[in-house]
């Protein structure tokens, strides 16, 4: 379509036009579009609104303006575990008639809301430094509340093994204690929480390692780019550095 741009990055082939974003479809986005207008008509702003189906058969997105966040300062942090503290508790006690979600091949644990299932850098629309919204819903699926918080705290923390955190472009080591305590006491976690947090973290992370590798397998579009992208990465390679680091530091966390 005329005016189109591309926008980089992600799984799916996402476009610009105007002030909307069109994205395809999946039989998930009848469940996701039932969420976004729910989370509008709730006045939760930290997602985008949808808008309709154009004439190629893809969703029609608001854009949201701000910039996808380069620097992971504190305030960066705490507001994002803020506003995802926000947005589970908008979308607490609902359901959606289709209930069809892109559900991760594995385990989550008992639902508790609609959780994102991708609180990433990639996934977060920053304003002047703040978290304003978490973009691309559609692997949206109910799940524990402590399962999207502990993927945030990987990515955004990050709770990296050293040898990843040069190529995420991270300079230095990170003070993950103080961090995950910033993470712990914006998003107001409860004491059962917190500790259910911790004890979720590399559950979380082998579950993004095996969403990546099955999907891969079973050639659902983009998963498998993602899975043989270059070294470091390749093969989940990073993820499992990662989940390595974790198990091994998790109990100095606490």
């Amino acid at each position: 379509m005329a005016g189109e741009r591309r926008l980089d990055g992600g799984i799916n082939e996402v476009v610009q036009l105007g002030q909307t974003i069109r994205r395809p479809m999946g039989p998930w986005s009848g469940s996701v579009h039932e969420l976004l207008m729910e989370l509008e008509s709730r006045e939760f702003t930290g997602a985008p609104r949808f808008l309709g189906i154009d004439d190629d058969g893809r969703e029609i997105l608001s854009k949201v303006e701000g910039d996808r966040p380069t620097v992971f300062d504190d305030a960066l942090l705490e507001s994002t575990a803020a506003l995802l503290r926000r947005y589970h508790d908008s979308v607490e006690g609902w359901a959606p008639e289709t209930a069809r979600w892109q559900s991760a091949p594995v385990a989550v644990g008992e639902p508790e809301v609609v959780c994102h299932n991708d609180i990433a850098p990639w996934n977060l629309i920053a304003q002047d430094g703040m978290a304003a919204a978490f973009v691309d819903w559609d692997t949206a699926a109910p799940g524990p509340r402590m399962w999207d918080l502990a993927y945030l705290a990987y990515t955004f923390v990050p709770l990296a093994a050293p040898e990843n955190l040069g190529p995420m472009g991270r300079p230095g080591p990170v003070p993950v204690r103080e961090r995950l305590a910033l993470v712990r006491d914006a998003y107001g976690c409860s004491q059962q929480q917190w500790h259910s947090l911790l004890d979720t973290v590399p559950v979380r992370v082998r579950a993004a390692y095996d969403t990546m590798r099955i999907w891969a397998a079973e050639d659902r579009p983009g998963w498998r780019a993602q899975w043989e992208q270059p070294e470091p990465w390749r093969h989940g390679a990073g993820y499992l550095r990662d989940l390595a680091y974790i198990s091994a530091s998790v109990n100095d966390w606490s």
